[in-house]
């Protein structure tokens, strides 16, 4: 296949977003090059039309035949289906438990955001103890916090967090992607006895061609902010057994649940507690470290 063969040579550029709803796709079809579910990899009519860019820019001529064939022009057809493939969010982590674990609970998620919500609707059942009052303080970002960075950057933020009363680096702040993740490699170290695992049927995509089944969903406690601005979030993270430069990643179930803002720019995270607003900072030399310590890994397998 074209693409698996020359996919590490980093001349493909990045194909734009499957514009259909995840709850709409097969998900039984992945497509290596949009990294998604949907259709599979051989039937991408994006991934078709890239090759052919490339082999009129001169890449890839030793799959034309014979040195005087033009490479074909994009093909009109199926437009329906590049329609399709156009204007959506691409999640960097597709799954888990955010929508529920059964085909029911998901298609009713989906389906919840076509009507109109109600203002500060809430649903009763899930909040029987009072509610603890939040800050109400606007989150602000100033010029001033990101004097401390380097800039420009194209860094991601990266901090280190309290899980289950223990300090736990190299966490990625991930708003893309749909579940919070704890790495089987960081579970063995921390040495939980007691710890519950629920299992969960749901399976994780964009991590490979395949789906990535869970070893199960500890609920651990996680201490976002210190004192007296301090959040204390019970978290259930889906445990993956696959190697990763983070230890683990907090997507939008936490980031949602904790009501927290973030900003790339200040590679920061901010969001309301009882004392005020409370404030997460990423390490910026940690998250160099990560991306070099990455690039030198598949440096290795080329």
């Amino acid at each position: 296949m074209i693409y698996a063969e020359n996919e590490h040579l980093g001349i493909f550029t990045i194909p734009p977003n499957i514009k259909t709803p995840v709850n709409r796709r097969d998900n039984t079809k992945y497509c290596r090059y949009h990294r998604n579910i949907g259709h599979i990899t051989e039937e991408c009519r994006v991934l078709k039309d890239e090759i052919e860019r490339l082999i009129q820019k001169g890449q890839l001529r030793n799959y034309v035949r014979g040195n005087d064939q033009q490479p074909r022009q994009p093909a009109q057809e199926n437009q329906q289906l590049r329609q399709e493939e156009e204007d959506i969010e691409v999640r960097v982590i597709i799954g888990g438990l955010a929508t529920g674990d059964t085909n029911r609970a998901r298609k009713n998620y989906a389906r919840q955001a076509r009507s109109e919500p109600f203002p500060h609707q809430v649903n009763l059942a899930e909040h029987k103890n009072k509610a603890p009052r939040l800050s109400k303080e606007p989150i602000i970002f100033t010029e001033k916090e990101a004097s401390s960075l380097w800039h420009p950057h194209k860094d991601v933020i990266v901090v280190g967090l309290r899980i289950a009363s223990q300090k736990v680096y190299k966490i990625l702040i991930d708003n893309g992607s749909f579940a919070d993740i704890l790495f089987c490699s960081t579970l063995n170290r921390m040495n939980l006895v007691g710890a519950k695992f629920e299992p969960v049927k749901s399976a994780l995509y964009g991590f490979t061609g395949d789906s990535i089944h869970s070893e199960g969903v500890p609920n651990l406690p996680v201490e976002l902010g210190t004192p007296p601005c301090q959040h204390i979030q019970s978290v259930e993270f889906v445990v993956v057994d696959y190697p990763s430069p983070y230890n683990a990643i907090i997507g939008r179930p936490t980031l949602n649940a904790i009501r927290a803002v973030t900003s790339i720019y200040h590679l920061s995270v901010k969001f309301p507690t009882v004392g005020g607003i409370g404030i997460i900072k990423g390490d910026q030399q940690a998250s160099r470290d990560i991306y070099e310590a990455a690039n030198r890994s598949s440096s290795a397998h080329l």
